[in-house]
């Protein structure tokens, strides 16, 4: 007679998370009679030598009935029924219990797939988590990451979906560690790197610091970066460019300083937007894209900087609250 053994019910009672309904079911099936108890028992003494969630676990049921099979064709009498018959059971047991807990297994998996962990760095101000890995990232203004629960249990994926961040990862092989860019993914092992994907600007940028780091999209590899090397797409054109770059001057935001060389006014104004918190209007326009800037910010105020860039080039400045008007005079 074939014996229905509620698996799930069973794992479930066992990690006290079976609903009222469920337990009156495992209690009404425990009633039916004594060899229920006795299968509950076995399942129970084989949980609580395990007591965990195998990974990843996909038991070969033919594999081990073939075992069975083979065991009981080499043995023969009466007196070894009982034995075959308890390590047919014990097996038995193994792989469905094995059964029910990859199949809770990846239900939770599932669900911590869709639980979110959302870090904001607010404009004007800098943020520096440690994942779950052990990868150490910073945020600078305005940014915002994004991992799920699944996060380091198969691979380890996050979602830059605003803003600039520098990812020193923790190496690990058997992981891959991805960022997310939206049109672009960066793929690594253990290295570190800048990202940059503000909405705001025309392009999307990735510059290496130390280790090699591969650019893709959702098909294919479309490069390999190593140190100093930098990615940037133009997202109107959706054209990829590489290049090279300073990754100290371009990571420099972490270490509280920027540092400016040759840089046009219209770059200079978004790097101080987000690093004070504030909105610039510079008129008119066309005349500032001709001005470029070489300097360095570590602790002054956005005064000061305005009074540096006043002896550099012809302007004057209006600060009313988080609005800062530019000016130039000829």
């Amino acid at each position: 007679m074939e014996r229905r053994i509620p698996w799930n019910i069973i794992a479930k009672s066992f990690k006290g998370e079976a609903n009222q309904e469920e337990l009156d079911e495992l209690t009404a099936w425990l009633d039916v009679d004594e060899t229920n108890s006795e299968v509950y028992g076995e399942i129970f003494r084989v949980y609580e030598s395990t007591s965990f969630l195998p990974p990843y676990f996909e038991p070969d049921q033919k594999k081990a009935w073939a075992s069975i099979n083979k065991r009981i064709k080499n043995r023969n009498g009466v007196k070894h029924f009982v034995s075959r018959f308890h390590y047919a059971a014990a097996v038995l047991v193994i792989v469905l219990l094995g059964v029910a807990f990859f199949t809770l297994y990846t239900s939770h998996l599932d669900q911590l797939s869709r639980q979110y962990t959302e870090i904001i760095a607010p404009a004007g101000q800098k943020t520096k988590v440690v994942l779950p890995d052990g990868s150490t990232v910073w945020l600078n203004s305005g940014s915002v990451l994004k991992y799920n629960g699944a996060f380091n249990i198969k691979d380890r994926e996050v979602l830059l979906a605003e803003g600039e961040a520098f990812f020193d990862v923790a190496k690990n092989k058997a992981k891959r560690f991805r960022v997310n860019i939206g049109n672009l993914f960066v793929d690594v092992h253990g290295t570190s790197f800048n990202v940059k994907n503000y909405k705001e600007d025309n392009i999307q940028e990735i510059t290496v610091s130390e280790g090699r780091v591969a650019i893709t999209d959702k098909k294919k590899e479309l490069g390999l970066l190593t140190r100093g090397d930098r990615a940037v797409l133009d997202k109107k054109t959706r054209r990829l460019s590489f290049g090279s770059g300073d990754p100290e001057a371009i990571s420099s935001w972490r270490n509280d300083e920027l540092k400016f060389d040759n840089t046009p006014l219209s770059e200079v104004v978004k790097y101080l937007e987000r690093w004070y918190g504030v909105n610039i209007e510079v008129e008119p326009s066309s005349v500032s894209e001709k001005h470029h800037y070489t300097f360095r910010i570590k602790t002054e105020s956005l005064t000061e900087i305005l009074e540096k860039m006043k002896v550099i080039t012809p302007i004057i400045y209006e600060i009313d609250g988080k609005e800062v008007k530019i000016k130039y005079t000829h």
